[in-house]
């Protein structure tokens, strides 16, 4: 059972993001139905056919949310606790996902062109069809994750880890994998068009036409 105090810290953030709303070029109807979905995403962890671009909810806890069909362009996010999610075609379009716990999430069709999600931990995380185009993965630990079918064209990818990660069919055109660490991952039919691997760790890595790479392994 939710503490008192945490059910008071959660109501008083929910009305000042509310009122940070409503002051923004009047109370008009549509901040009123906006104001009420951000309550039901700060306080239920639900938010289905939302409208809240560029809310403010830097560090917010969010874990176990299900989002559906959710406009949440160039929001900033940095540092919230998502873990264990759901999100069904959800838009966060340049949003600010740098630092942000992402364990264990399902994002299925969601698109996350040009959102920075530089040092994010999405460990074990199912991110089916994603749309990751231009998108910042720097640092980012993505070990166990399943990209299947990813959109990553331009990504920065450098200094991930991408161990054991299944990128089958991923399209990776431009990406930067500079210093990534892609051991055991499965690049099983992903496009890899104007990618340098030189300074990755493909360590037993499937490469696209199936054969196994030995590049980075410590061969005795």
């Amino acid at each position: 059972m939710k503490s008192i105090a945490f059910t008071h810290s959660v109501t008083a953030i929910a009305s000042a993001l509310i009122a940070s709303i409503m002051t923004i070029g009047g109370a008009s109807s549509v901040q009123a139905q906006n104001a009420e979905h951000l309550k039901a995403l700060l306080e239920n962890h639900t938010c289905q056919r939302c409208e809240l671009s560029g809310i403010q909810a830097t560090g917010a806890n969010l874990r176990e949310s299900f989002i559906d069909v959710a406009d949440l362009r160039k929001s900033a996010l940095s540092g919230a606790t998502l873990a264990f999610s759901t999100m069904y075609y959800a838009d966060f379009r340049g949003s600010d996902l740098s630092n942000t716990d992402l364990r264990n999430t399902f994002f299925i069709n969601s698109d996350l062109i040009q959102a920075n999600l530089s040092g994010t931990n999405a460990r074990n995380s199912r991110w089916k069809y994603a749309d990751l185009t231009e998108a910042n993965l720097q640092n980012a630990n993505l070990i166990d994750i399943e990209l299947v079918y990813a959109k990553l064209n331009r990504a920065n990818l450098s200094n991930a880890s991408l161990r054991n990660a299944s990128l089958y069919g991923a399209d990776l055109t431009g990406a930067n994998l500079k210093g990534a660490d892609l051991y055991r991952a499965d690049l099983t039919s992903a496009n890899l068009t104007n990618v340098d691997l030189s300074q990755a760790n493909l360590c037993r890595a499937t490469m696209p036409d199936g054969s196994m790479s030995m590049q980075g392994c410590l061969l005795k």
